[in-house]
């Protein structure tokens, strides 16, 4: 038989090591709520409209949102003379580009803050694009 002052330090040990253990799970798990709460709010628009307009010569031309803040969606419409071509982040993409023609619209919505840059350029004469970016 176990003496009772013995039996009560063997079982205040276990309970002080339960307690350690389930307050490191606390702290783990508030720090993944903390990050999952994160990039929720990265996944949500702030509503801001960042309108441009801009020139397509036969030189390309990177276009970048005006803030360190990437895009969620772009909308181009060329106003011509010419047709151009687009291309969406220009590091990731190698797909061939899009061609918009005269008065014609393209639009890009990722669903999520990914659009980093677009890259621009005509095969003949220039065009000139309004360019709607949303972040």
């Amino acid at each position: 038989m176990i003496p009772i002052d013995e039996a009560q330090i063997k079982l205040l040990d276990k309970l002080v090591q339960q307690m350690t253990q389930l307050s490191k799970r606390v702290q783990e798990n508030t720090e993944q709520v903390k990050e999952n709460t994160d990039l929720i709010r990265e996944q949500i628009p702030e509503g801001i409209v960042e309108p441009l307009n801009v020139d397509v010569t036969t030189e390309n031309k990177v276009v970048s949102p005006p803030s360190d803040k990437k895009w969620f969606s772009i909308s181009l419409i060329n106003d011509g003379p010419s047709n151009c071509f687009v291309v969406v982040n220009t590091e990731l993409s190698n797909t061939t580009p899009h061609e918009l023609e005269v008065n014609g619209t393209f639009n890009a919505d990722m669903g999520a803050p990914k659009i980093k840059d677009i890259l621009l350029y005509c095969v003949a004469g220039t065009a000139s694009l309004r360019i709607r970016g949303v972040r």
